[in-house]
């Protein structure tokens, strides 16, 4: 090899191996710190190539070599920013939307309640123009507010009297019998059970003591439910058949007058099934009689008031 080539070679060579040593320093500088750094480890010296006697080169004389570059200064590193892991940011995203999402339900659900509360609050019973205004009662709350709505009902003082007296007279023996029964320790027994049925018979009816058409005018006076209504017609039923609508006050099935649930349902079970009967309804302030057969009627019901006299 010709002494000029081999010298282009060496410096050639020195000094690719300086920028490579540049290089791999800059980069020890520039990595972001692991999270648990290893110790350095020594490194080994290069052992430099042995210089040449240029001397003996019957070229002209080379351009002098470039001096080593100097190694940087180390630069302490920005502190690390802890790292969030694509896991914990998917179930961070996922719990926000779960959030989200139950909000949504919550808000809507309270929207639709607030609606049906509004149904409620606007709903006034059929065949009660004053209940939206009147507050409904369970019944007199004194003997004496009991007594003067019997007299409004046209029941005599005297078979009033009688009657709230003999009303008194049952409530009192229940109270002595459910004290007794708590001091001898059987309250809540077979034995309690029998005593107090034993009494609930000898309970004085107010229907049975001053009749029906008395018994109306008492429960509408004092501001309690006197009659049915229809709160629904199930398609396919007697009372679709029939004629029956949402809105029809029943005051009278057959012979028998409704003042309440169990009226109907007791007139509906008794006699003989499938035979006509006749019912007596208001609709829209009008009397009317529609026939169904006895049994059954597929409708819903809701209490309401009406005036007998009316």
């Amino acid at each position: 090899m010709q002494p000029r080539t081999r010298l282009i070679i060496t410096y050639a060579a020195t000094f690719l191996a300086g920028l490579l040593t540049g290089a791999t320093v800059l980069s020890d500088v520039l990595r972001p710190p692991p999270e648990s750094p290893p110790a350095p480890a020594p490194t080994a010296a290069v052992p430099a190539e042995p210089p040449l006697n240029i001397a003996s080169v019957e070229t002209a004389p080379p351009a002098p070599a470039e001096p080593p570059a100097p190694e940087p200064t180390p630069v302490a590193p920005p502190p690390a920013t802890p790292a969030v892991s694509p896991e914990v940011t998917d179930e961070l995203a996922e719990r926000i939307s779960e959030l989200s999402n139950g909000w949504g339900r919550m808000q809507a659900e309270l929207a639709e309640l607030r609606h049906r509360v509004a149904l409620v609050e606007q709903r006034e019973p059929a065949g009660d123009s004053t209940a939206a205004t009147e507050p409904r009662r369970r019944g007199p709350a004194t003997p004496a507010e009991q007594r003067d709505a019997l007299l409004r009902a046209g029941v005599t003082p005297e078979l009033a009297d009688d009657l709230l007296w003999r009303r008194s007279q049952v409530a009192l023996a229940r109270l002595e019998l459910r004290d007794e029964a708590a001091r001898e320790g059987w309250l809540g027994t077979a034995r309690y059970r029998e005593e107090i049925g034993r009494l609930n018979e000898e309970q004085v009816s107010i229907e049975d003591e001053v009749g029906s058409d008395a018994y109306d005018r008492y429960l509408f006076a004092t501001g309690q439910p006197n009659r049915v209504a229809v709160d629904s017609v199930l398609p396919g039923s007697a009372g679709e058949e029939s004629g029956l609508m949402t809105g029809d006050v029943i005051e009278r099935y057959g012979d028998t007058p409704v003042l309440d649930f169990e009226d109907l349902r007791a007139a509906t079970s008794t006699g003989v099934r499938g035979e006509l009967v006749p019912v007596s309804v208001v609709r829209a302030g009008q009397r009317m009689e529609v026939w169904l057969p006895r049994g059954p009627i597929g409708i819903g019901l809701d209490a309401t008031r009406l005036d007998p006299n009316g």
